[in-house]
């Protein structure tokens, strides 16, 4: 429902850039006291024509072209549809017959707030599930190096320059630690972070080892 409620939220902001004035959303047309139809938007256009509005956050069908030219025919209104274009050509060939007009609805558009929030819920878990899984008690100073090398640098041959080595001899180290995501949709910033976030567990582990060793002397 969420989905759909935006999608008609973009199409009121898309028809009143272009001039639309909004009339109604959700009109709930009735008949004999009993409703028969809900019209997504009832628009007029700059020439004072009234539009009945059906939004689509896909491609519409042929069902979808019979629906808005239907609940046009209910309240005298032309019919108008927002999709993402039509689902086959029987779909376009009934919308062009019934001169039912449409506007496409750009994907972008459809980017919501409630997108935005999955992928930062994707992201804090993936960071979540980074900072906490990898076992780092067994590292290195040498494998320290290599994290502390990548944290402070802006690029991948920068950080091979800071330990004296090679690219493909910072690759194969990196490969060997075995807790980097790499691949070819994560960046040198997203190393990067990674080797923050590692080298600040070690910091907190390495803290917490002098505390503990500090307590046991005082006993």
């Amino acid at each position: 429902m969420k989905k759909g409620l935006n999608a008609e939220d973009v199409a009121a902001s898309i028809l009143e850039n272009l001039g639309y004035s909004i009339l109604e959303r959700r009109k709930q047309v009735v008949a004999g006291g009993v409703k028969v139809a809900e019209i997504d938007l009832v628009v007029k256009d700059p020439e004072g024509s009234i539009f009945a509005v059906e939004v689509k956050s896909g491609k519409a069908s042929v069902t979808d072209v019979r629906q808005v030219y239907s609940n046009s025919k209910l309240i005298e209104a032309k019919p108008l549809l927002i999709c993402k274009g039509f689902s086959d050509s029987s779909a376009a060939s009934l919308a062009s017959e019934l001169n039912v007009r449409y506007l496409l609805m750009p994907e972008y558009y459809l980017f919501t707030l409630e997108d935005f929030k999955e992928v930062a819920e994707e992201i804090i878990c993936d960071l979540l599930t980074l900072y906490l899984s990898p076992d780092i008690s067994n590292l290195t100073e040498e494998d320290i190096k290599v994290v502390e090398a990548i944290s402070g640098s802006n690029s991948f041959s920068e950080a091979a320059w800071k330990l004296d080595i090679t690219e493909e001899e910072l690759g194969r180290k990196i490969s060997n630690l075995g807790f980097f995501k790499i691949g070819k949709k994560h960046s040198f910033n997203d190393l990067r972070l990674q080797a923050l976030l590692i080298k600040n567990r070690w910091n907190q582990m390495k803290l917490f080892e002098e505390i503990k060793r500090k307590m046991n002397k005082l006993e």
